[in-house]
C-alpha cells in the first residue's frame, strides 16, 4: 500500500513541476519590446515591463542627512521621496536609494498621488534610444 502512494506522490511531483515549467518555457520562446518587434528571449533573462505612460528623464538623488527627508532631481524639477521607492536596475534587480545618491542615471519613472517618485527603471542606451524614437 505504502509503495503505491510513494508512486502517486512521484507522479504528482513531476506533473507540477512540469506545470511550474510552462511560463519559464513559453517566455523563452519570444518576447515582444517596448516597441512592439518581436524577438528571442535570452534564456533565464528578466523581463522588464515598464509602464507605456512613465516619462523619461535623468534622475539625481540628494544624498541623504539625518534632518531633511529624501529629495528627488528629474531633469530640472525637485521632488520628494516616496517611503516605499523603488529603482530597478538595467537587470530588474532593485537598488539601493543611498548607494545611488548622487549619481545621475537616465530613467523612466512614476510618481505617486502625492507628486513623490514612487519607481524609477534604469535604462540602457539602447532603451533610451528606443524610447526617443518612438517619441
Amino acid at each position: 500500500m505504502s509503495r503505491l502512494i510513494s508512486r502517486a506522490l512521484h507522479g504528482v511531483c513531476g506533473a507540477v513541476l512540469l506545470l511550474s515549467l510552462a511560463p519559464a518555457i513559453a517566455q523563452e520562446t519570444q518576447q515582444t519590446t517596448q516597441t512592439g518587434a518581436t524577438t528571442p528571449a535570452l534564456a533565464g533573462a528578466p523581463v522588464r515591463v515598464i509602464p507605456a505612460d512613465a516619462p523619461l528623464a535623468r534622475l539625481q538623488l540628494a544624498r541623504p542627512s539625518a534632518g531633511e527627508p529624501l529629495q528627488a532631481r528629474l531633469d530640472d524639477k525637485t521632488v520628494g521621496v516616496a517611503p516605499g521607492l523603488r529603482i530597478f536596475s538595467t537587470e530588474t534587480m532593485l537598488m539601493n536609494a543611498s548607494a545611488v545618491a548622487g549619481k545621475k542615471l537616465t530613467v523612466r519613472y512614476k510618481l505617486d498621488l502625492y507628486g513623490q517618485l514612487l519607481t524609477a527603471w534604469v535604462l540602457t542606451d539602447a532603451e533610451v534610444k528606443a524610447w526617443k524614437d518612438a517619441h
